[in-house]
Parts: C-alpha cells; structure tokens; sequence
C-alpha cells in the first residue's frame, strides 16, 4: 500500500501527460497502418482542438481553479462570431472589438451576480446561457457570412507543404499554444494567479489574507467569457460563416476536458497544462473514432463518460486520504 501511495504522490500532478503518452504509444502501434502518428494527423488533432472548444477549456480553467463553473460559454461563443459579422459588415476593426466585448461584458455580469449578489455561478451562468442563446436568434435569423479580407484574418496559413502538410498550418493552431503558455504564465508568477489558487483552496482564509476574493472571482469569470468570444471569432473568421447553432453545448466538453486534465472541480488544485493535455486526449480518442468505422459514434460518449469519472475520482478526498494514510479503499 505504500508503494501505491508514494506512486500516486509522485504521479497525481503528470497523470493526465502520463495518459496522454500511453494513448499516443497505443494508438501509433494500433493503427500503424493507418501513419497515426504523421504531421499531417497530428496536425488535424491540433487544429480540431483550436476549433472545437479547445479555447473553452483553458477558459474554463480559470472559473473551476476558484470551485465555480461557466455555463455560458457556449453561448459566449455563438454570440461573438455573429455581432462580429453583423457590426463587421461596416467597420471590420469595430466588429472584432464587439466580438470580444460580448465575451467581457457576459463574464462580468456573471462575476458580479456571483460576488455581490451571491447567486450561484451555475444559475448564474446558465441564466447567461439562456439570454445569450436568444439574443443569437434576436441579432440574426440565419448564418452570418464573414466575406470582409479583414475578418477572414484566421483563414491565414502558414509553412505550406512543411513536413508534408501540403494545406499548410492554419494561424489557429500557434493562437492556440500562444494562449495556453500566456495563461501558463499568469497561473504561475502573478498575483492574479496566485490568488486564484489561495481563493479556489479556501475562501475565508483568502479573505483573512487581504487577498480581495470578490475581484479575483470577476476577473476569472471575464478571463473565461473574453476567451470563449476569441474562440467564437476566431471559428467565424476561419470557417467564413457564423452560425447560430456554434458551440452548441460546447460548455460541457469543456468541463470535461478540464476535469481530465485533472483540474479539481472543487477548486484549488489543476494546471492549464493539464487542462492542456485533457483537450488532447479528447481529440485523440474522437479521431480514433474515425478510424472505427464498425464502432458506434456513441461509443465516444461512453468513453468519455468514463474518463471523467475516473478523473473526478482521482480527485475524491476520500480516495487521496485513504491512500495517503495506506489504507484500504475498499
């Protein structure tokens, strides 16, 4: 028992790189005939993560470090590509500063209803949720086209034929690393990231520290909506259309994603790095699912069902105790 205690010690923090590995190494051997590991497929991985509500996620992070939750950024995400066409179609620099304002302003109001209304962050967001689905519908009937060369900024590729990517590397997938580094590096050497950690383990003891919980909870909250409004412009922008139906419970693969990552849900312990290699383990195991073709789809769900409880298990205070006292689980 021991052993398993000073394994679980050493490992808990790199389970989710650990698991990571393991996927890759199987799914390489697996489906070897299939070139698994290519640049060409590792770099569809990527890009389907930068898509598909891999921003979300780190987002998303910011929120569960504190034991809240942010329901509305799916929301968030279809709200922001459609202002960015409609307000774009007359000034394109004015229609991304409203894109990224929606995801400001949504996180905002959020932070405030929690902090100083003291309404939950899960009514809180969903009633976000449910507003900024319907001022979707309010803003535009139907799919927004993005044909201004301004807009179309993410449509940018680069290194074409590099390393046998004949299409090239779309701008996303650097967006993408370029974020979860930034972020990386406010969890780790700012006061805001600090605070995070020290809000999100004990509230009151933050507050017995002069730490101003309120402020770090709005901040956290306008972290997640202006990053699932860069998603939402980002997706229109690339993709040339924004659709009202975008990011459709998005909000949950993004719970899902961080909770594999090993961010715990409770607040107060996690990594954007882990949150990092939860999105691809997601991503792995749906294109694997494509390799499938005798496989229900649905199967995925299932999968993935299982990941997060076991994540979440992993996480359980009764689990860690008993294996840090040695005793038996069962």
């Amino acid at each position: 028992m021991k052993t398993i205690k000073k394994w679980y010690d050493s490992c808990y923090s790199k389970s989710t790189i650990l698991a990571f590995l393991v996927l890759m190494i199987i799914s390489s051997i697996v489906f070897a005939d299939k070139n698994f590991l290519s640049s060409v497929n590792i770099v569809n991985i990527l890009l389907k993560a930068a898509k598909n509500g891999g921003f979300l996620a780190i987002g998303m992070t910011f929120v569960i470090l504190l034991g809240e939750i942010d329901l509305s950024v799916g929301s968030v995400f279809a709200l922001s590509g459609v202002v960015m066409g409609v307000v774009g179609q007359k000034n394109p620099v004015l229609g991304i500063a409203a894109g990224l304002m929606v995801g400001v302003i949504s996180g905002f109001m959020i932070g405030f209803m929690v902090t100083k209304m003291r309404i939950s962050s899960w009514i809180a967001s969903l009633a976000m949720m449910f507003a900024l689905r319907g001022m979707v519908s309010i803003i535009a009937h139907s799919s927004v086209p993005i044909e201004n060369e301004i807009l179309r900024f993410a449509n940018v590729k680069f290194f074409k034929g590099f390393l046998g990517v004949k299409s090239g590397i779309s701008i996303l997938i650097p967006i993408f690393f370029i974020l979860v580094l930034l972020c990386m590096y406010i969890a780790k050497w700012t006061r805001f990231g600090m605070g995070m950690y020290a809000v999100g383990g004990n509230k009151e003891a933050a507050r017995m520290m002069g730490i101003d919980v309120d402020r770090i909870t709005i901040k956290a909250f306008v972290c997640s909506g202006l990053i699932a409004s860069l998603s939402g412009i980002l997706l229109a922008s690339s993709s040339g259309s924004a659709t009202l139906s975008a990011g459709n419970v998005y909000e949950t693969y993004a719970i899902a994603m961080c909770a594999i990552g090993a961010v715990k849900l409770s607040g107060g312990e996690g990594k954007f790095s882990g949150t990092f290699f939860g999105i691809l383990i997601y991503f792995v195991i749906n294109t694997l699912f494509t390799y499938l073709s005798g496989i229900s789809v649905h199967w995925q769900s299932v999968i993935m069902g299982v990941l997060v409880l076991i994540s979440v298990a992993g996480q359980s205070e009764m689990i860690r105790g008993h294996l840090k006292a040695g005793k038996k689980i069962l």
